[in-house]
């Protein structure tokens, strides 16, 4: 009898078990909120396991670090040193776990394993320690660590549980990640899209961009010229996320930056045994582009032999592998990019005469901001609202000092030379504004040493001499693009 009275508790005990697994699918399943999704997995866990603590944490694919997503109850200095100091897959007992695929349990004094490299892991009084992989499509994409500061001897029927939940755990950080992907990818798309980013109201800009939304679609060649740091490849991007071609892939590539040894197999591929090293066949960059647009940033950089290729690809897309007779053909659109004067680097014998006017099909020339200064402040403003919401602080405003300053400087490092000292100003800023003495030296300075008349008769003359410049000092050519007869135009020089 004693026997049939135990089986409804068994049970019971064995339906509290499993009831975990249900609880933990329940919970990946309705949210893709990485941290929100773990926080609650490991809550779980702790509560089920009956341990002290545990952490989570997720590898990151690009870095290979471990990343501690999730933690409850360690200590604050066991916390700031895994946030801090991330170790790698490989490196110490966590990142062991996930390099060889193999779970770790040890049932008393963990902290003196010597697999546990880092001090305050070993000053953390840990007796028993379960650390599990973490996997989705056979892969590791984290691990599971579970401790105790006391002796503890677990179930094994909770421990073959633990494992089957870590099935659901890992598919949650997978899909999570894909999500993440995809919705990156869907704001980069809609960002473009919407021309966000590329902030402008002088003439300059708003004819660039009125250019830009006419060609968005045409399938000819498209040559941005513009000095570094003008948003040559903001405006590729553009163009790319606004065509027919949107939903390929936009590949990027600065030439200046792969050494020319390097660049044709780069774009192009190359076949095994071309050269040492080249163990298999491999698809270049055109390849990956194929179907969509590849982007050539300081295009000028490429050698005479590169250009005759590139060349090729632009006449009848088709080009070769390194090491290879077998031509391949690719669909896709090219926009070229180049800080440099181009005509001159024909003249030089430096730059192909029929590769500039294959690339120079249409031209989209993108002004320096010292020529755009109207965009000044709303590029100042935006760059202050972004970084100001990256670094968690609330900038409000820019003081009327201090925005003086960026319009009067020079800007010989355009739009990303704003960009950093906007990022600088709002992370060194005390209050909720920007003032003059969060600007560097540099651009501090010439608000002062440029002075402060805004009347509209300074503003006025400046036109004036602006327009006389650009025909040459022709007084009477002037006054007629000015819309003044020759005597106001000489009254108003000699104010």
């Amino acid at each position: 009898m004693d026997d049939f009275a135990s089986i409804p508790e068994a049970l019971e005990k064995h339906t509290q078990k499993f009831s975990i697994l249900y609880e933990i699918a329940l919970t990946v399943g309705k949210s893709l909120d990485m941290k929100a999704i773990l926080d609650d997995v490991l809550e779980k866990v702790i509560a089920f396991m009956v341990v002290d603590a545990g952490v989570i944490y997720v590898i990151d694919e690009q870095t290979m670090e471990m990343v501690p997503v999730s933690f409850r109850n360690l200590s604050a200095e066991v916390v700031n040193d895994l946030c801090t100091n991330k170790v790698r897959v490989g490196e110490c007992m966590c990142g062991n776990i996930a390099q060889c695929d193999k779970e770790v349990i040890i049932h008393e004094k963990a902290s003196q394993d010597p697999r546990f490299t880092r001090g305050v892991l070993k000053r953390e009084g840990m007796e028993f320690y379960a650390g599990l992989p973490l996997k989705a499509r056979n892969k590791v994409v984290g691990v599971l660590c579970v401790i105790t500061h006391v002796q503890y001897t677990p179930d094994p029927e909770r421990l073959d549980i633990l494992r089957a939940a870590t099935q659901p755990i890992g598919l949650a950080i997978e899909n999570a990640r894909m999500f993440e992907t995809a919705r990156q990818k869907a704001d980069a798309t809609m960002r473009y899209w919407n021309f966000e980013g590329i902030v402008a109201k002088s003439p300059k800009m708003l004819a660039v961009l009125d250019l830009v939304r006419k060609v968005t679609d045409v399938p000819t060649s498209i040559l941005i010229c513009g000095e570094s740091g003008t948003g040559k490849e903001l405006i590729a991007r553009a163009i790319h996320f606004n065509s027919v071609r949107k939903d390929k892939p936009l590949i990027a590539v600065n030439c200046a930056a792969i050494h020319d040894n390097l660049l044709e197999s780069e774009l192009f591929g190359y076949v095994r045994g071309a050269f040492t090293g080249a163990q298999t066949d491999r698809d270049g960059l055109m390849e990956a582009a194929n179907s969509g647009t590849i982007f050539l940033d300081e295009v000028n950089a490429m050698s005479k032999n590169l250009q005759a290729k590139l060349l090729r690809v632009l006449q009848d897309r088709t080009f070769f592998k390194v090491g290879s007779s077998q031509p391949h053909t690719v669909d896709i659109r090219i926009i070229a990019a180049t800080n440099q004067d181009l005509e001159e680097a024909i003249k030089a014998k430096e730059f192909r005469e029929d590769l500039y006017y294959r690339l120079n099909v249409i031209r989209v020339d993108l002004p320096p901001l010292r020529e755009r200064a109207d965009d000044v402040p709303l590029l100042a403003r935006y760059f202050m609202n972004t970084f100001g919401e990256k670094m968690g602080k609330d900038i409000r405003r820019i003081s009327d000092d201090a925005m003086a300053a960026l319009i009067n400087y020079s800007w010989p490092g355009n739009i990303r030379e704003l960009q950093n000292v906007l990022e600088r100003a709002v992370v060194i800023a005390e209050t909720d504004e920007i003032r003059i003495e969060d600007l560097p030296a540099e651009v501090a300075s010439v608000s002062s040493a440029r002075g402060e008349d805004w009347t509209l008769a300074k503003v006025e003359k400046e036109h004036i001499m602006k327009v006389l410049n650009l025909v040459g000092g022709n007084k009477k050519k002037a006054a007629i693009l000015l819309g003044l007869d020759s005597t106001t135009l000489w009254r108003k020089l000699r104010k």
